[in-house]
């Protein structure tokens, strides 16, 4: 079998070197932590040295933490034979690209209850997630717990996941806690990401909604991650942004995991990311952001993680659907494919992750269809040989091989039939001259018009139960 894969580009002297160096960061510099509830539980660990709120590391500990970390991972990545497409789907989408007018416009409740009835219409495609972003025609602090209940309503992935709730991201503790309530009623338990804020700090809006769940020890599980910009708030050199992540992730890991031992807590994956210094933010789909995803599969590898969340994307930064969308995700997503099993993630996503477009949703589909046949590679057996040589023989004497056995069974296996693609020449599209986005309009009615799925009444009432409390206590509200 002949696969396509692009080999670790990075040396393991060189990741072994940011693993020192980052480990000298921790002992020299440490991590600054806000919260006093933290310091306390940590202040007589040995191992951690703390002067003015920064807590510094000692090495020994750190090694110890991450071994015993890359051993819980081993095991846990995927096969290299995997070949099942998965496409995530972001819920952080503020906008909506409307498939009809082509207008940019805030997603209403309305929108995202079409968006999530044609996501989990796509299940079958390999779409996973439930809501692309939060509904705007509501006050403030009830979007994302009005996203999470529509998730459940409309949404397999949502309702029927059994153990962590994977729904919206929550910005406060308010929000946090009827999402919580909310994913009780049906069974799941909280689990949620706490960043670490470059440079070097643990502090901020996830850290702060987090510490309540972690006294009470009512969460299922937390991710330490951190997301420096390289020139921003990181070096601009990649080997250096890549450095601090490792320091402010496992840093990060190593204080919560010490001060709060019965939570799941675990480090995330570690990268580093393209900044723009012309307009000041974020950088996704370019050829840098390319390569370090590239360079991030290695270093995660170092570590013990395999499968590697944000290294096989379909990421862009272009605001509508065109070229530059297309050939952006493309590239980071082909690159991502290449090295190994993975999901593609930011499906359907638009400037970043802030619009979510269902025609774009569709056209990634397809993309992420066509790289998994690539990177499944094309079989050589001597088997298939033998059988070619009989095939040959007969084929010689009729002039075609379109009767063959071979052909008319085995090309199933072998050739990827595109659902929006067309594959046919001029004088065989029968005057089928339709644009692939009318192609990919057609899908999406069909799609959302037989959507049948909805949440068993008890568990909706349940729902609306917890929002209607949401409502009258809001912050703010007379």
């Amino acid at each position: 079998m002949f696969k396509a894969r692009i080999n670790a580009p990075l040396e393991s002297s060189i990741i072994e070197t940011m693993h020192e160096r980052a480990l000298e960061i921790l002992q020299e510099i440490g991590i600054k932590v806000s919260e006093d509830r933290v310091l306390r539980r940590i202040e007589n660990i040995r191992g951690f040295k703390i002067e003015d709120g920064w807590v510094k590391i000692d090495s020994a500990l750190m090694e110890t933490l991450i071994e015993e970390n890359r051993m819980r991972m081993k095991g846990m990545g995927g096969t290299e034979d995997a070949e099942e497409v998965i496409l995530s789907i972001h819920p952080y989408s503020t906008h909506i690209l409307d498939p009809e007018t082509d207008e940019i416009r805030p997603l209403t409740t309305q929108d995202l209850i079409a968006s999530t009835k044609l996501i989990d219409s796509l299940y079958d495609w390999g779409v996973r997630g439930t809501t692309p972003g939060a509904p705007q025609d509501v006050p403030p602090g009830l979007d994302r717990i009005l996203q999470c209940k529509i998730g459940y309503e409309y949404s397999r992935t949502a309702s029927h996941r059994s153990g962590s709730h994977t729904g919206p991201p929550f910005e406060n503790y308010y929000q946090a806690k009827y999402i919580q309530r909310m994913a009780e009623a049906l069974g799941q338990k909280m689990h949620f990401n706490v960043y670490v804020i470059s440079p070097l700090k643990l502090e901020g809006m996830s850290i702060d909604y987090a510490i309540p769940y972690f006294e009470e020890g009512a969460c299922e599980g937390v991710h330490v991650v951190s997301m420096p910009l390289a020139g921003a708030t990181a070096p601009v050199y990649p080997i250096g942004a890549f450095t601090q992540c490792i320091a402010e992730t496992f840093g990060g890991y190593a204080i919560l995991h010490e001060a709060y031992p019965n939570i799941p807590i675990h480090p995330g994956g570690i990268g580093a990311y393209h900044f723009d210094m012309k307009y000041g933010n974020i950088v996704f789909g370019s050829p840098e952001q390319v390569l370090m995803d590239l360079i991030g599969i290695a270093v995660n590898r170092f570590y013990g993680v395999e499968r590697v969340h944000g290294v096989r994307s379909l990421r862009t930064m272009a605001k509508k659907v065109d070229v530059q969308a297309q050939v952006e995700k493309a590239a980071s997503a082909a690159v991502g494919v290449l090295t190994g099993p993975g999901a593609f993630i930011h499906s359907g996503g638009l400037s970043l992750d802030e619009v979510f477009s269902p025609i774009q949703l569709i056209m990634d589909c397809e993309i992420g269809r066509y790289l998994s046949r690539l990177a499944k590679g094309l079989s050589f057996s001597e088997e298939e040989l033998d059988i070619s040589m009989d095939v040959i023989r007969r084929g010689a004497q009729k002039g075609t091989f379109l009767a063959e056995r071979t052909s008319l069974i085995d090309h199933k296996k072998l050739y990827w039939y595109p659902d929006l693609f067309d594959y046919s020449l001029l004088h065989t599209s029968r005057g089928q001259m339709k644009s692939i986005t009318d192609r990919a309009k057609d899908i999406i009615s069909k799609r959302v018009a037989e959507h049948d799925f909805i949440l068993e009444e008890d568990k909706r009432r349940k729902l609306d139960e917890i929002y209607q409390e949401a409502i009258r206590n809001l912050p703010g509200r007379p």
